[in-house]
């Protein structure tokens, strides 16, 4: 294997543990999710995790072969999955620390936009790189989104009461 596809490949796989551990400890109340250093190292290790996702695609020495419809849908999955992120993390004015629940916009109807773009980018990066090691870590990253998702419902949840459950009960993931 290429050098820099495994430092693509552990850049990855370290950015997710640190952010994995950080919602393990912030779960814990072990973390002061206030502290500027710790959100900036956070971010900056999601950063991290997402450009070294893409990369590990470009750089795999191994490939399969995939129907070409199925890798521009994947292309189209990473597109859309980049506008609900972006337009989710925009929509909310940060990613930590929401003082308030959002629910118009994107929000009206989908709980968690964000996650649901994370997920597109892994699938449809998966299917456009055609890289086996991107098919390797997908379940991994999106096991870990979905575990986000969830223990974002969880606080919400125990934050909102009924109007959370409310809003939960019209909309979509």
């Amino acid at each position: 294997m290429e050098p820099a596809h495994l430092i693509a490949t552990a850049l990855c796989v370290l950015g997710l543990a640190i952010r994995d551990i950080y919602e393990l400890l912030k779960r814990r109340a072990l973390v002061d999710t206030e502290d500027v250093r710790v959100f900036t190292a956070v971010f900056a290790s999601m950063c991290v995790m997402w450009v070294s996702w893409f990369s590990v695609g470009w750089l795999d020495p191994a490939h399969v072969a995939i129907a070409q419809v199925i890798r521009w849908v994947g292309l189209g999955a990473v597109l859309a999955g980049a506008v609900l992120a972006v337009g989710g993390m925009w929509q909310l004015g940060g990613v930590e620390n929401i003082d308030h629940l959002v629910t118009t916009g994107m929000f009206s109807r989908i709980r968690h936009p964000m996650y649901i773009g994370f997920i597109l980018w892994i699938l449809g990066w998966c299917a456009f790189t055609e890289a086996v090691t991107s098919l390797v870590l997908a379940p991994f990253l999106t096991a870990s989104v979905v575990w986000w998702r969830h223990l974002e419902e969880a606080e919400l949840e125990a934050r909102y009461g009924d109007e959370y459950s409310e809003y939960r009960a019209l909309t979509w993931i």
